[in-house]
């Protein structure tokens, strides 16, 4: 018992160390507008997250139907980034400037592997609960013995490409503008020698 719960405990303060790495990475990566960016919407997820998962922990099976579903939000948060700073830009001067200069990083692509992952672990369990649910099988093995060492392993994965990716792209930008300038106007010479 004493065993159990010390593995738990563990499990479960691991799973508050994103939201303290993501306020670090912000403050490394600050430079870089896209990862500023980025790691705002993260921290305001991971707030959210903390609070709701903190409620839906007592909702019984649901709890990770909840799970299952913050999951989503983050790849979301990831991959269509551009897509909600293009929403935002209007009122932010940070999110017309993340519009107009945005790139996709190795690092945020390694982060959304990370969140798909998340994704994957939870809909495992769903099914197993829906199997129990169903009277297909009588346990839960699967949510007992791999879950949790499951999203503790990709919560420490997730914090470390977070801190990857505040330390990689802080320099990036200062150099964003001037590389796409230089695109820009070797695509008006070669469209001026056609002329």
């Amino acid at each position: 018992m004493l065993e159990a719960f010390s593995i738990n405990s563990i499990y479960h303060a691991i799973s508050f160390v994103s939201l303290p790495v993501m306020i670090i990475a912000l403050f490394v990566g600050w430079k870089s507008i896209n990862t500023r960016c980025l790691l705002l919407m993260l921290v305001a997820l991971e707030l959210m997250d903390t609070i709701f998962t903190e409620i839906a922990i007592s909702w019984g099976n649901y709890y990770y139907l909840c799970v299952f579903i913050i999951s989503w939000a983050y790849v979301y948060v990831v991959f269509a980034r551009r897509l909600i700073v293009a929403k935002l830009k209007s009122r932010s001067r940070l999110c017309k400037d993340v519009y107009d200069h945005f790139y996709f990083t190795r690092q945020e692509g390694a982060l959304l592997f990370v969140y798909i992952s998340y994704v994957f672990v939870t809909f495992i369990a769903l099914v197993e609960l829906g199997l129990f649910v169903l009277y297909v099988i009588d346990s839960f093995p699967y949510i007992r013995y791999l879950f949790s060492p499951l999203l503790t392993f990709f919560c420490l994965m997730e914090a470390i490409v977070i801190l990857w990716l505040a330390t990689r792209t802080a320099p990036v930008d200062e150099h964003v503008l001037a590389m796409k300038h230089a695109r820009k106007m070797r695509r008006h010479k070669h469209s001026d020698r056609r002329k």
